[in-house]
C-alpha cells in the first residue's frame, strides 16, 4: 500500500489505508499545498526584490507585517570638468538616506497614522567652484555632514482623500518636485525648480525645520496642497545636524500652495501642477543695499508632463517631456528670477532594455537685473543668463542598482560671458538596500 508522505496539514495522514483514487487525491493535494508554500515563498521574496540587502532571512518581512518598514537608499556621483570652465577638477559626492516608518494603526492602534524618522550622510566635494557655473553640476553636494533629517507624523482622512502632516521636514518633501527631475545631476533640474531654492526662503533636503503640510484630493484627478514651514537666519548650518529644535521669536514662516492636475489624455498620463510660495516675517537682504530689507516675497512656479508617445497600450515604455516655469517680480532680493527648464524622458528606448531611461535637460536662468548690478558695483562683472544642457543614460542593472554616465554642456558659466563654456563628464550611481 503506498504511504502519503505529508505534514500534519495533511489530510491524507488520516487514512491508514487508500485504494489509488484516494493515493491520486493525495498527491493532487500534496501539489497543490507544495505550490502554495511555494507560492507565498516567492512572494516574500518577491516583497524585497528592490533592495539590495533583501528580506534578512524573513526578518524584514515581520518587521513589516508588524508596522515597521525599514529603507536606506545610496547615491554617488564622480564629474570632471573636462574642458572650459575655471580650471580643470575631478571629484567625488555621495548621499546616504536610511529611516524607519512607523505604522502606528498595527503598532498601537492609531488607524491610518504613520511616523517617519530618517537620516542623512552626505560626503565628498563639488567640482562646480571650478565650472563657475551658478547651478551645481553635482546635485548631491549641500550640508556635507550628518543630519537628523524626518520626524513626521502624518494621519490620513476620508479614506485617503485628506492627509495632514507635521513635524520636523522641508518644503521640498512635498512641493515644486516630479520623479522627472530625479534623472538629472545637475541641480537646475534636480530635486525642485532650482530658482525656487535661490531664494533662499523654501526649506530644502538636508536641512529639515518645523513644518506642516495638509492635503486635500478635490477630484479624481485634482490635488490641492498647503504647507507652513519655519524660516530661520541659522536654517542653512550644517553644523547643528538637524538637532537644533527650536523656535526663535523672530523666525519667518514659508508658505506653499500647490495645485496639481492629474488627468489621462488620449489614453496616456500627464502632470499638471501651478504653485506659489509667501513669505511673511522673514528679512531678506536686497541686493547692493545690506542694509535694506524685505520680509515678505512670493514666487510664482509651474509644471507640466505628459507621455506623448507610448510603445503599447499595457505597458509604459516611450517618451515623456516635460516642462517647467519659476517667475518672480522682485528681482531686488532673487537671484534668478526667472528660470525655464525642458525635459526628455524615454523609458525602454533601446530593445530589451524596458527599465533604462534616456533623458535630455536644458534649462535657462535669467540673472536679476539688481543683482547684475550689484555685482558691477562691487568691481565684478554683469550677468545676464546661464544655459545648461544635459544628456544622460541610466541603466537599471537590477530592481535595486543602477548607473547612469552622463554628459553636461554649461553655457555662460555664472552668466558674465567671461568663462569659458565648460563640457562636465560624469557618472551616477546608486543601490536601495
Amino acid at each position: 500500500m503506498p504511504v502519503c508522505l505529508l505534514n500534519h496539514q495533511n489530510p491524507c495522514l488520516k487514512m491508514k489505508t487508500f485504494t489509488y483514487s484516494k493515493a491520486a487525491l493525495c498527491l493532487a493535494s500534496a501539489l497543490n499545498t507544495s505550490s502554495l508554500v511555494a507560492a507565498d515563498a516567492s512572494a516574500t521574496a518577491d516583497r524585497f526584490s528592490d533592495r539590495l540587502t533583501g528580506d534578512w532571512g524573513g526578518t524584514r518581512s515581520q518587521l513589516a507585517d508588524n508596522g515597521v518598514d525599514v529603507f536606506a537608499y545610496f547615491n554617488a556621483i564622480i564629474a570632471s570638468n573636462v574642458s572650459g570652465g575655471i580650471r580643470s577638477e575631478t571629484n567625488y559626492a555621495g548621499d546616504t538616506f536610511a529611516g524607519v516608518t512607523f505604522d502606528l494603526a498595527k503598532l498601537v492602534g492609531w488607524d491610518d497614522t504613520t511616523l517617519t524618522i530618517t537620516g542623512i550622510n552626505r560626503h565628498g566635494s563639488d567640482i562646480t567652484p571650478s565650472v563657475g557655473s551658478q547651478y551645481s553640476v553635482m546635485q548631491l553636494v549641500g550640508g556635507q555632514t550628518t543630519f537628523l533629517y524626518n520626524v513626521a507624523l502624518e494621519k490620513l482622512y476620508r479614506d485617503g482623500d485628506l492627509s495632514v502632516k507635521f513635524g520636523r521636514m522641508t518644503a521640498t518633501d512635498d512641493f515644486v518636485g516630479s520623479p522627472l527631475y530625479s534623472y538629472s545631476l545637475n541641480n537646475a533640474v534636480n530635486g525642485q525648480i532650482r530658482a525656487v531654492l535661490f531664494d533662499g526662503v523654501m526649506t530644502s533636503y538636508p536641512f529639515a525645520v518645523w513644518g506642516g503640510r495638509v492635503k486635500a484630493r478635490v477630484s479624481d484627478t485634482g490635488t490641492l496642497q498647503v504647507g507652513l514651514f519655519q524660516l530661520s537666519d541659522d536654517m542653512w548650518d550644517p553644523s547643528k545636524r538637524g538637532l537644533d529644535l527650536s523656535i526663535a521669536s523672530d523666525d519667518g514662516v514659508s508658505l506653499f500652495t500647490q495645485y496639481d492636475w492629474t488627468p489621462e489624455i488620449a489614453g496616456r498620463p500627464a502632470r499638471f501642477y501651478v504653485g506659489m510660495n509667501n513669505t511673511f516675517g522673514f528679512d531678506i537682504a536686497e541686493f547692493g543695499a545690506p542694509a535694506t530689507t524685505t520680509d515678505n516675497f512670493t514666487r510664482f512656479y509651474a509644471h507640466a508632463d505628459y507621455q506623448v508617445y507610448r510603445e503599447s497600450a499595457d505597458r509604459d515604455e516611450g517618451l515623456t517631456l516635460f516642462a517647467t516655469l519659476a517667475y518672480t517680480a522682485q528681482d531686488e532680493v532673487a537671484i534668478i528670477p526667472v528660470q525655464s527648464s525642458f525635459g526628455a524622458h524615454y523609458k525602454g528606448l533601446l530593445p530589451g532594455r524596458p527599465d533604462d531611461r534616456t533623458v535630455f535637460f536644458l534649462t535657462y536662468g535669467k540673472f536679476s537685473d539688481d543683482y547684475s548690478a550689484a555685482e558691477v558695483a562691487a568691481g565684478r562683472s554683469a550677468v545676464d543668463h546661464e544655459l545648461v544642457f544635459e544628456l544622460g543614460h541610466r541603466v537599471q542593472l537590477t530592481d535595486y542598482a543602477y548607473v547612469q554616465p552622463d554628459i553636461q554642456y554649461v553655457k555662460r558659466p555664472g552668466g558674465t560671458g567671461n568663462i569659458d563654456d565648460a563640457v562636465v563628464l560624469g557618472v551616477q550611481f546608486g543601490a536601495s538596500f
